[in-house]
């Protein structure tokens, strides 16, 4: 089988359109489909901020339905998932409704909003979303690979229940399960020294950056290499050997999204390749294809504007 992984959408249904025929899908009985034998694998964040969130829905659910595509849950699925699943213990629900999270979620509710019935089929089918794949050669997560974490789910991940939502939303008492599923879809942080933080695009002061675990770690890579929004004061400084910085060091290439690179897609680690390049943000919606499961020494990149 040969595999074409496409990065978040986020609603943007005419770039995912094009960028599926410039990779030779074509629409057959309403479903895109390859006459070559070829798999779509979505690394998730269909929902939010795009102006046709309803229709990128129907278009993916519709390939992985037909077994022409697979797909793994992102951030957005997750928060939508906990945003509309009621809290019968503590009532209300599982993610809070203030307005930082209804802003977020606000276009997917408004796309939706004369279409109830259909938008609990997808919230129950993001519920069947696996949280990775794991295919052998090369695997697919939302934010981040952590073979620790992933083998912790095996044991102990029995879906998506209320128990598990429970616990993946339960901060204030941070659990294994929570710190595991976090990790997973938004990606790993790491706590600033006392003493050094930065305020985020809200203007809230943060001491936690995310780690771009997918970069290769050498003797001299500095905190600014290896942290987003890292503190101008911090960032020419090192990591010591007894206070690690996360970074992936396994040979089996894994394929990510959810971090809203720029620019030109390009491989900084043939061992982990994000394909996010900000499409909500007049970016690119990108796809790197494979042609055997059995090697992925010759990824490609194919990619559309999100204004094409």
């Amino acid at each position: 089988m040969r595999y074409d992984i496409i990065g978040d959408i986020h609603g943007h249904a005419d770039p995912l359109e094009i960028l599926l025929q410039k990779l030779g899908y074509e629409r057959r009985n309403g479903i895109y489909t390859h006459t070559e034998n070829r798999k779509v694998i979505f690394v998730g964040d269909f929902v939010d901020r795009g102006p046709k969130i309803r229709e990128t829905l129907h278009i993916v659910k519709d390939m992985c339905d037909a077994g022409h595509a697979e797909a793994v849950m992102g951030n957005h699925e997750f928060n939508a998932i906990s945003f509309h699943t009621v809290h019968t213990e503590n009532g209300g629900f599982f993610r809070n409704h203030t307005i930082e999270e209804i802003e977020q979620h606000l276009e997917t509710m408004r796309q939706f909003r004369h279409y109830q019935n259909e938008w609990k089929v997808f919230l129950e089918w993001f519920k069947k979303l696996p949280l990775y794949l794991d295919k052998g050669t090369f695997r697919v997560v939302h934010a981040c690979w952590d073979s620790a974490q992933v083998n912790y789910l095996k044991k102990n991940f029995e879906g998506v229940n209320e128990e598990f939502l429970r616990m993946t939303n339960d901060k204030a008492n941070s659990n294994e399960m929570y710190k595991v599923v976090s990790d997973m879809l938004k990606g790993k942080e790491y706590e600033l020294p006392k003493g050094y933080y930065f305020f985020d695009k809200g203007g809230v002061m943060r001491t936690e950056c995310r780690i771009k675990w997918w970069k290769k770690v050498q003797e001299e890579t500095t905190f600014g290499d290896m942290l987003f929004d890292c503190p101008e004061n911090l960032s020419s400084a090192h990591f010591s050997d007894d206070d690690p910085l996360y970074h992936y060091q396994e040979n089996i290439p894994v394929f990510f999204g959810h971090y809203w690179l720029k620019g030109m897609p390009k491989v900084e680690n043939p061992n982990a390749i994000c394909l996010d390049y900000s499409v909500a943000k007049e970016g690119k919606l990108v796809a790197a294809s494979i042609d055997s499961e059995n090697t992925t020494s010759d990824v490609r990149f194919t990619y559309v504007l999100a204004k094409a």
